[in-house]
């Protein structure tokens, strides 16, 4: 089996772990449409007959965005993204085929960009809602294409190769792999849990100085909820306590959103709260997820990664949210997560809200970790404990 199929199979079996019956949606751009039909084909082989996809067409997005007034825009079938709900309520399991093309919008009006992200949030709740509700299976994995490997310098062989080293698929057996891994991030996660955390504080020669609050009753998570969320995954995770925020954050690399590129930037917290923030690029496209709405004013994740995980030490910034977050420690804007307290799955977003946990329309990650990273525990006893050192993991 060449590689490419080996990762189609491994994606569902091994991440979304589907089997015979279950149903697929899968959501990409049409610049990998080959790697779609084999997706497609190894779902055909597993016993997955319903199969529905959603292609988006970033060529005729940007045409769209330089040739039309704002109304034309937000009303055209191109940006379209309802059918999320339909998905989400028909049961189906989503497979989210990302592959950047970094500043392909540059030349885009960044307010248009911030109304079509702002109208494609507020669209697709009903999805959100089951996601952060942990009621359907979702990954979200990337795909190489030509124009993301030249902005990397590389090859799209060489790139292709990078992802199938880091997502183990040049193992034997991936889905073994992987399980052990999950182990390991769950192992971790149990550890934390038990250290009963009452705030962490970040510091290092960036400028970061930055105490974050946890709920009373958090819970660290690894991305294995039933099936791998993220692919790949290092990271264990938590929500804070939206209102226990004070200080300032540096980014340690650039964020893309909507392939537009926000580059060396800092937040500044007050009681949670976004006070204040700026970035040498990309500000309007900061200053646009920042007011999205009320609770993107305020944190939603707290994930943490060892500084020396298999992504850092490719010595790539892929400009790809999924691998850089998982390339060491990261922050989120926007909404929490429920299974991260205590019966947190049980709760209504007012129940979740008045226990510290965030509710919002937006989730951006960004990334924070660097070699000279240190986190402090501070218990809830009182006594204190540094949980990382040299952006790397202290574990008892």
């Amino acid at each position: 089996m060449n590689k490419k199929r080996k990762y189609a199979k491994f994606l569902l079996e091994g991440c979304l772990r589907l089997k015979e019956g279950d149903k697929l949606f899968i959501i990409a751009d049409n610049i990998i449409n080959d790697f779609v039909e084999i997706v497609i084909d190894e779902a055909h082989l597993i016993g997955i007959n319903k199969i529905e996809t959603l292609i988006s067409f970033p060529s005729k997005e940007k045409e769209l965005y330089l040739t039309n007034d704002q109304n034309k825009i937000l009303s055209s079938p191109l940006i379209d993204k309802t059918k999320y709900n339909k998905m989400a309520k028909d049961g189906f399991a989503f497979l989210r085929l990302t592959s950047p093309l970094p500043n392909y919008f540059q030349d885009v009006d960044k307010n248009i960009l911030n109304l079509v992200n702002q109208k494609q949030m507020n669209s697709i709740q009903e999805y959100r809602d089951f996601q952060h509700r942990g009621l359907i299976k979702w990954n979200i994995c990337a795909v190489p294409n030509d124009y993301w490997a030249r902005d990397l310098n590389l090859s799209l062989d060489e790139l292709w190769e990078l992802i199938f080293k880091i997502c183990l698929i040049n193992d034997e057996d991936p889905i073994s792999s992987w399980n052990k891994k999950m182990t390991k991030l769950k192992n971790r996660a149990k550890y934390l849990n038990d250290l009963h955390i009452d705030k962490l504080i970040y510091k290092n020669s960036l400028g970061t100085n930055l105490e974050i609050g946890l709920p009373k009753d958090y819970l660290f998570q690894s991305a294995d909820e039933g099936n791998i969320v993220n692919m790949p995954t290092e990271e264990v995770f938590t929500s804070p306590d939206l209102r226990r925020v004070n200080g300032v954050i540096y980014a340690s690399k650039i964020l893309l959103v909507n392939n537009q590129v926000v580059k060396d930037f800092w937040l500044k917290f007050k009681e949670g709260r976004i006070i204040d923030f700026d970035a040498k690029e990309g500000r309007e496209i900061l200053k646009g997820i920042i007011e999205t709405d009320e609770g993107s004013h305020y944190l939603g994740e707290v994930a943490l990664v060892d500084y020396n995980s298999p992504i850092s030490l490719t010595k790539v910034i892929f400009k790809n949210t999924l691998y850089d977050e998982n390339a060491a420690c990261h922050l989120a804007i926007g909404a929490s997560f429920a299974e991260c307290i205590k019966d947190g799955l049980k709760l209504d977003n007012e129940q979740l809200y008045k226990r510290g946990l965030n509710y919002s329309k937006e989730h951006v990650d960004f990334f924070i970790g660097t070699s000279d990273l240190e986190i402090k525990a501070v218990l809830q006893n009182g006594e204190d404990l540094v949980i990382m050192e040299k952006g790397n993991f202290k574990e008892a």
